[in-house]
């Protein structure tokens, strides 16, 4: 809602409890006088009478006889990064003393840290996010008086919503891929053609271009040789993300430590931005229905269609959401699956990919205190000064361990398995992958 628009509703304001107090023991003091006949009396409530006699005065001459300006509310940023603020302005007049109150939102701080600020005509307050996602701000409580206190009102001003994208994390990994299979891009590619990088210098044939003779070796062989290029092409990347549940990190670990679900989005995030920056095809698949699907797309506007869907997403605790599978994925496309390998299906839509012919690549995002081993001493857990009854570090550490048979099997077919521990994660996979790409192949008879 803009401030500056021509018509402001107007809100009615009432007594305050000060007011009625004055003008009744004021006009006490008055009649006691008069009919005791004693005029010493009257300075007992003459004060209280004076003042509210001027907040009528100053009521009448400001031409709030029976109302004042509502209050605007107005949110200058819609969309702010993980970590980023928003200011939240309250708008009345000036002159009118102005009190809001905002309720404190999940993963998010409020200044003044309260969420309680008084001002003359206007309120202002910071809400700055801590996690990605929707942040519903308010249903903020106002409260207008005038300055003397004699009349106020009341309003509750609705809700705004803030969509948090996940963080500009920028990934440290090389931006090669195993397979490209575009037309034109920044990736070396198997076949020689049209390019800049060297692949040999060769004897000349007929249909070669004349600008790439190699004038020094045709001099020193006294036969026409030419240079070869590999062609550069781009790639098409899959990102699926795995949002079928949430897992919440250990009891015992930070209050900030990430969720699997962070770490999906964050690491979602990070990927797209790495290979959109090196003007590859990003696209996004989510096996369960939270983020839902985005087209192929390149560029800065494909980013922000990614980073938009990614913050349209909600956080339903404990919410377990039906899974769907992705029909058929073009061969060669570099797929990073970010999961953290606890659903059957997810895990069998990574076999349906590798059959496929898709590079994979699977990200764990299962939050590492999940299963620590550490914390098992051969006695109950204590947490927050209490012994649980349920034994769930040892179901945790025993589903942890059933897992690894997963990751190992997944490492066994030939699909690397890293942890997601920031954005230095994946240059591992992708330098080995690259590896294998050039390394030469055994001729088989």
């Amino acid at each position: 809602m803009s401030f500056d628009s021509p018509r402001r509703a107007e809100l009615r304001t009432r007594p305050t409890a000060a007011l009625v107090r004055a003008a009744v023991i004021g006009g006490a003091a008055l009649a006691l006088a008069l009919v005791l006949g004693r005029p010493d009396v009257i300075l007992v409530g003459l004060p209280l009478l004076v003042w509210a006699l001027v907040a009528l005065a100053r009521r009448t001459l400001r031409g709030e006889e029976r109302a004042v300006v509502d209050p605007q509310q107005r949110v200058n940023r819609r969309s702010i990064e993980e970590g980023g603020t928003a200011a939240v302005t309250v708008r009345t007049d000036p002159g009118v003393l102005t009190a809001a109150t905002l309720p404190l939102p999940p993963h998010a701080d409020v200044a003044p840290r309260h969420g309680s600020f008084a001002g003359d005509g206007e309120v202002q307050m910071r809400v700055s996010a801590q996690r990605w996602g929707k942040v519903r701000v308010g249903p903020m409580h106002v409260l207008v008086a005038d300055a003397l206190g004699a009349y106020r009102a009341q309003r509750t001003l609705g809700p705004a919503e803030v969509q948090v994208v996940p963080a500009s994390t920028v990934l440290d990994a090389p931006v090669e891929v195993p397979t490209p299979i575009g037309v034109s891009g920044v990736h070396l590619s198997r076949r020689r053609g049209d390019g800049t990088a060297l692949s040999e210098v060769r004897a000349f044939r007929p249909g070669d271009r004349l600008h790439r003779i190699n004038w020094r070796v045709t001099s020193r062989t006294g036969q026409m040789h030419t240079n070869a290029t590999f062609t550069e092409q781009d790639t098409e990347v899959l990102i699926v993300t795995d949002t079928i549940a949430d897992i919440a990190p250990a009891p015992w670990s930070d209050a900030e430590a990430p969720t699997s679900l962070d770490m999906t989005i964050r690491a979602t995030s990070a990927i797209a931005r790495h290979y959109l920056a090196a003007g590859d095809r990003v696209s996004l698949f989510d096996i369960g229905h939270l983020i839902g699907p985005v087209p192929a797309g390149s560029g800065p506007r494909q980013l922000r269609v990614l980073t938009t869907a990614l913050s349209r997403a909600s956080r339903d605790a404990g919410a377990l959401r039906p899974s769907r599978r992705l029909r058929t994925v073009r061969s060669g496309t570099l797929t990073v699956v970010c999961t953290p390998l606890l659903s059957r299906d997810t895990i069998a839509q990574i076999g349906v990919l590798v059959s496929h012919g898709a590079d994979v690549i699977v990200v764990d995002t299962l939050p590492p205190s999940i299963g620590d081993t550490s914390v098992l001493q051969g006695k109950p857990l204590r947490i927050e000064g209490k012994i649980s009854d349920r034994f769930w570090p040892e179901a945790w550490a025993m589903r942890r361990l059933l897992r690894e048979k997963t990751v190992r099997e997944l490492r066994e077919a030939g699909v690397p398995v890293t942890a997601w521990e920031g954005p230095s994660s994946l240059a591992p996979v992708l330098l080995s992958l690259s590896a294998a790409r050039t390394a030469p192949r055994m001729r088989r008879s």
